[in-house]
């Protein structure tokens, strides 16, 4: 009736026959697609693949998918959905390139999480590239724009865009070059500028950093690049710190010392190894300022270890009578009595040979320039193995000498103990205790240094020591105790002359 307005039957009948096969097909393709994404995601969970490797494995497949889609289509239908299967294959591309940048940082960084990488910039560089190469490859498939043109033509626009967001600009520049050189990473406690904390991130414009007081501070990169920065983590973790601690003048440096080292191996926080020191720093008029040097492990317990460490030398100079200096003078009215600092036992000394000859003057200086101590039955006065730079007097009391858990020898008044580490510097030979109420004169090197410049005799009774302790331990004829006794003086004068 109509000719030529229908097609003719067998044409209908195979239009339908590949419209069905094309409808198969795509339904097989997504079907097939899911599946692979399913088994992806349970390997995933299971730890078996990383989330980037699983990402990357998907989109490839559903690249590989969409090609034999579009293989199978006929010519005429290809060429009506080659716009679509373009669209579709640059996001697919774009996907798997995200994931394929994921997956090399992933390997190549300290992952962040258990199956994340962490945050990187130039992990996001690479994949605005990717986008920028993807549209504008698309483009010009897909509307013959040529993208080279457009940004010639524009140049004007471009230079006016980059100066409005120069800062934008610097920032970015200054994170590349922050992530490329390292000068720091997330966790690390670092200052920039007046700003102290702790690194959780470094974005595209900003170093996000956490302060002591809980506050996230976002600094500008290029402030950071330009700012002097200091890293609190490298090259070691471990920290020095110095706190600077007043004593009275009156106080024997080795008295004062003596109480900063007790009250620093008791303090928590401070390291044992690097070991902490106390030193003079400073002699005022109505003071003397010791430095106090401890290592602790980590910035943000910096004020624990200052008040543990400050604690304990209160505490010390309770205990041994060193009064902390008020600011504010004091002015004595009476006469001073030189007998009344002078310790109790103090003729001892005159029984010590290696003090004989000294005068009444130079025993007083010896006693202010020295600190008395005292000691309960049992208590320990030095142990073996411990570096110690003093030796002792005994004024009143007994002590016994034990080596290897066995008393060798028992001390009265007028004998000495711990002078091989004060004359060699080498470590304690025995354990000293107490075996009654004892009372001891404690000189370190300075002081027996003043003794020395005063009464030179003294140095051929050093030797006279040394010889008596090579001969004790090996026969006085073997040429082993004479070397013995030479490496001990030797010892002596290089730390003494």
């Amino acid at each position: 009736m109509f000719p030529g307005l229908f097609p003719p039957t067998d044409t209908l009948a195979d239009m339908g026959r590949q419209t069905l096969d094309l409808g198969g097909r795509l339904v097989g393709s997504v079907a097939l697609f899911l599946c692979l994404a399913a088994v992806l995601s349970l390997l995933r969970r299971r730890g078996l693949i990383s989330r980037p490797l699983a990402g990357l494995l998907r989109w490839l497949a559903g690249l590989a998918l969409l090609w034999l889609v579009q293989s199978a289509l006929p010519d005429a239908l290809a060429e009506k959905a080659d716009t679509a299967l373009t669209i579709a294959g640059l996001a697919m591309t774009f996907l798997a390139a995200c994931q394929a940048v994921d997956y090399l940082f992933f390997k190549l960084t300290p992952a962040r999480s258990p199956g994340k990488p962490g945050r990187h910039i130039l992990q996001d560089l690479l994949k605005f590239c990717a986008l920028a190469v993807l549209v504008g490859w698309g483009l010009r498939q897909l509307t013959d724009i040529q993208l080279g043109s457009i940004l010639t033509s524009s140049a004007i626009l471009t230079a006016v865009i980059g100066l409005s967001m120069q800062d934008t600009i610097g920032s970015l520049f200054s994170g590349l070059l922050l992530q490329v050189e390292k000068p720091f990473q997330e966790g690390d406690w670092i200052r920039a500028g007046d700003v102290e904390g702790k690194v959780t991130e470094v974005t595209w414009r900003y170093t996000k950093v956490v302060t002591l007081d809980n506050n996230e501070v976002l600094l500008p990169n290029n402030a950071v690049a330009k700012d002097r920065l200091v890293n609190y983590d490298r090259p070691a973790s471990h920290l020095r710190q110095i706190l600077a601690v007043p004593a009275p003048l009156d106080a024997p440096p080795v008295k004062v010392k003596s109480a900063i080292q007790t009250a620093l191996t008791r303090a928590d926080g401070v390291l044992k190894t690097p070991a902490p020191v106390a030193r003079v720093q400073e002699i005022q008029a109505d003071r003397v300022v010791y430095a106090v040097v401890y290592y602790i492990g980590a910035f943000n317990g910096r004020l624990a270890a200052a008040d543990a460490v400050l604690s304990a030398v209160w505490y010390q100079f309770l205990e041994r009578g060193i009064d902390i200096p008020a600011p504010t003078r004091r002015v004595v009215m009476d006469t001073p009595d030189p007998d009344r600092t002078r310790p109790e036992g103090l003729a001892a000394l005159s029984d010590v040979e290696l003090l004989s000859g000294m005068t009444e003057a130079d025993m007083d200086m010896l006693t202010r320039a020295s600190v008395v101590r005292q000691f309960s039955p049992g208590q320990a006065i030095m142990a073996t193995g411990e570096a110690g730079s003093t030796m002792s007097f005994i004024l009143s009391g007994l002590v016994a000498v034990v080596i290897g858990g066995n008393e060798v020898a028992r001390l009265a008044p007028g004998q000495i103990f711990g002078e091989m580490a004060l004359l060699t510097g080498e470590p304690r030979q025995a354990d000293v205790r107490a075996v009654e109420p004892t009372r001891c004169l404690e000189v370190d090197r300075e002081g027996f240094r003043m003794v020395l410049a005063r009464h030179p005799e003294i140095i051929d009774r050093v030797r006279a020591i040394f010889t008596a302790r090579a001969a004790a331990n090996r026969s006085a004829a073997a040429p082993e105790a004479v070397e013995e006794a030479t490496n001990l003086f030797a010892r002596f004068c290089k730390l003494f002359l």
